[in-house]
């Protein structure tokens, strides 16, 4: 049968947890206290036999005199924090050679040892040493507020005397070696600086050089000349836009020139915008062209070519016709050709003039373009030039200031190098020279005890968790809600055996005086109630079964669990009908009878409901031992025959509950069972009885029970505490298969694993009964 989980949520899981472990706790107190006491008793002994050793201190504290070390060190940090220096200082203490001559100087150990024995005898020497951040106040948490400048020096020895001795020269020759240290430093600090100074210089003079080597090469570019450049480049795109506006002006002109030439050289009419009003003249270059043509026909007639006269009228012709071509073009030196027309002369002329002008501004333009180009560039690479210069600049003006800086250091040491080599004390004082020790440190008593304790602490709490894990037993309510999830505990009854030894006076037991009479009640019909005389009603109390709690202590703590189990039972019944409920356990000897016998009396007793108890357990039918009056037939004759069930039952005399016995068991018990028999003795009896409880047998044992829990309306799980596996019980619910409500009644539980207020009522409710 599987059973409804429930997850745990995340923020229950630690207090379960630590219910759980307080619940074994409060079990295995004992266990937990002599493990204790025990573990004290051993650490007692270790104490007074143990080697004692004792402890000897001296106080170190460290003077600055602002000499070398604020030469170096301006803030006053010579060379890091103290927790640095402390760690220097450890290691040259805490040092074999260091603390060899201190061993050999008091003979801590014997001569005569080997070289492997002397390494291992000043391990241990090295061991005993310590060396100590000093602390004003030791009770305080450690703090920078809270330390000193100062360290202690600590040596532990079995000798007190040895100890002092020890830890005095161990302070004296740090102090030693500290000044002989201190004067190394002073007279290397000079030198220091000077070798600092002119490799500073050095590299100083090559950055100057640098960044003066920089800005040659990269002239015009230089951050500072970025404005002139701004400047420039807005001139020359002034001039780029007026030359260009000249330039088409002038080409405008060329072009109405070129037009006006062609129209005259083939129409011969005059251009209305070049006509003038002026008679032009022929140039005279035309007729010095033509008088030194005349002057070389006669030259030639009369010498050779080669002649001098010949060869310059020829260079001087040349000349003359190159500056008519230019002027007025090809044609205008052909010897065919007539002199040109003097408004034709003027058109080529002009023509020249605007042709040259056009060339001289194309080239205007291009050198503008040129430089507008190279100022731009310039723009550009300004950005990154300048990022380098501040790179090289930057390093110059730290390395300026760190050689300013070292060149004081340097002024400053030339003063207080004399000062620093009178100094006496040095840098560290003994503030507290050691002390002969009273009392041992190792071991320490307190210490010991502490341990001792905790360890018994550990020890008793792992062998409580390991008896309750070797014993996985049932103990207490919460062990029920910890390990069934689905099912839930209905009551929890606590031990009553104790009860029959408190109550040996005859007088002791009282009876009950009921709400409403019902005395020897028999059944006829639900609305039918018969009284019968007994001839056992009047027995003396004396003679009942003492697991029958809620009648012989109604006023017991157990008889009131049992009422709470009942009114439980009540609410569970929201809608009054009938309810057949199977009482039973995962083993044999749980209380299930038990149970029965005192939950169904106390329905009828305090709830006034019509109970039937019917005993379903053929093989041990322990309901018997309960009849005040003896019956003849039981429930196995019910089953087999038609026999009347008011024959089979015997009822109690002072409430509304009766008992059917299992009767005789045959081979065949569990094979009426089966064969639907039960289901038609309980339907008559449902008619007749408000609540059936089936004494059902055991779980593992037999196969019983899994008959019975299909013919049931709730299933109730009889637990007996200190006695139950949790194995058991897991098993026995794995085993069922019909799903039907499970409640469980914790039976047996010890008075130590109920709460503390079940305890208080129970003593206050009155002294009659526990």
């Amino acid at each position: 049968m599987q059973f409804p989980g429930s997850a745990t949520p995340a923020e229950q899981t630690g207090i379960v947890a630590f219910r759980e472990y307080a619940l074994i706790a409060s079990r295995n107190k004992w266990v937990i206290t002599g493990a204790i006491a025990l573990s004290l008793t051993l650490a007692l002994g270790y104490y007074l036999i143990a080697t004692k050793y004792y402890q000897s201190q001296t106080m170190i504290v460290a003077e600055e005199h602002g000499a070398i070390n604020n030469v170096i060190n301006k803030d006053g940090d010579a060379g890091g924090s103290f927790e640095q220096r402390l760690f220097l200082i450890q290691r040259q203490i805490i040092n074999k050679d260091f603390m060899g001559e201190v061993a050999k100087e008091f003979r801590l150990f014997p001569s005569e040892l080997n070289q492997e024995e002397q390494r291992d005898a000043l391990v241990g020497i090295l061991d005993m040493t310590k060396v100590e951040r000093v602390k004003m106040d030791p009770a305080v948490a450690l703090s920078s507020q809270s330390l000193v400048e100062g360290f202690v020096v600590s040596f532990m020895h079995e000798n007190p005397t040895t100890a002092m001795q020890v830890t005095t020269r161990i302070a004296d020759k740090f102090i030693e070696e500290n000044n002989r240290e201190r004067e190394k430093e002073v007279e290397g600090t000079g030198e220091f600086l000077d070798e600092e100074l002119r490799l500073l210089k050095h590299e100083l003079e090559k950055r100057e050089e640098n960044i003066s080597q920089f800005k040659k090469s990269h002239l015009g570019d230089l951050p500072q000349q970025t404005d002139a450049n701004i400047r420039a480049l807005d001139r020359t795109e002034a001039d780029i836009t007026t030359s260009t506006e000249s330039l088409q002006r002038h080409s405008d002109k060329l072009a109405t020139l070129n037009q006006a030439v062609h129209q005259y050289r083939v129409s011969g009419q005059q251009s209305p915008g070049f006509a003038t009003g002026r008679t032009v003249e022929p140039d005279p270059l035309f007729r010095h062209l033509r008088e030194l043509r005349e002057k070389l026909v006669k030259l030639r007639a009369e010498f050779y070519d080669g002649y001098p006269e010949i060869i310059l009228t020829k260079e001087e012709i040349r000349q003359v016709e190159e500056e008519l071509t230019n002027l007025y073009g090809k044609d205008a030196i052909r010897p065919d050709k007539a002199t040109l027309d003097p408004y034709l002369q003027d058109l080529l002329r002009q023509q020249s003039e605007a042709r040259t002008e056009v060339t001289l501004l194309q080239r205007r333009l291009e050198q503008l373009h040129t430089t507008k180009r190279d100022l731009e560039k310039r723009l550009d690479r300004s950005p990154h030039v300048e990022q380098e210069l501040l790179v090289l600049e930057r390093d110059y003006n730290n390395m300026k200031a760190n050689y300013a800086m070292l060149l004081d250091k340097r002024l400053h040491t030339r003063v207080q190098e004399n000062v620093e080599k009178r100094q006496k004390g040095g840098k560290f004082r003994i503030l507290d020279r050691a002390s002969f020790p009273r009392s041992p440190v190792v071991p320490n008593k307190l210490k010991v005890l502490v341990l001792g304790f905790l360890f018994g602490c550990v020890s008793g709490a792992g062998l409580s968790i390991l008896r309750e894990r070797l014993t996985p037993q049932f103990r207490g309510p919460e062990d029920v809600e910890l390990l069934l999830a689905g099912p839930r505990l209905l009551a929890s009854i606590p031990d009553f055996s104790s009860l029959w030894r408190t109550a040996s006076d005859p007088g002791y037991f009282q009876t009950l005086a009921l709400p409403r009479p019902s005395l020897g009640m028999t059944i006829g019909s639900r609305s039918e109630i018969v009284p019968s005389k007994s001839p056992l009603a009047e027995r003396s109390l004396h003679e009942i079964d003492r697991r029958f709690i809620a009648k012989m202590f109604p006023r017991s703590m157990a008889a009131e669990q049992y009422r709470v189990a009942a009114a439980r039972l009540q609410l569970l019944n929201a809608t009054g009908a009938p309810m057949v409920i199977a009482v039973t356990s995962a083993i044999k000897g749980e209380g299930k009878t038990t149970t029965v016998i005192n939950l169904g009396y106390t329905l009828s007793r305090d709830f006034g409901r019509r109970v039937l108890l019917l005993d379903c357990d053929f093989v041990y039918p322990e309901l018997t031992a309960f009849l005040e009056s003896p019956v003849r037939y039981g429930l196995i004759d019910c089953l087999r025959s038609d026999i009347p069930l008011q024959q089979a039952m015997s009822s109690f005399t002072d409430v509304p509950c009766w008992i059917m016995p299992a009767g005789e068991s045959v081979a065949d018990s569990n094979d009426l069972l089966r064969a639907g028999q039960l289901n038609r003795v309980l339907s008559q009896l449902r008619e007749e009885f408000d609540y059936i409880l089936l004494n059902a047998p055991p779980i593992l044992p037999v196969a019983t029970m899994n008959v019975l829990e299909s013919h049931s309306d709730l299933l109730l799980l009889v637990v007996r505490a200190n006695l139950t596996s949790k194995q058991a019980v897991t098993q026995a619910l794995g085993s069922l298969r019909a799903d039907r409500p499970i409640h469980v009644v914790l039976n047996g539980v010890a008075s130590t694993s109920l709460p503390s207020y079940m305890l208080d009522y129970a003593v206050s409710e009155g002294r009659v009964a526990v």
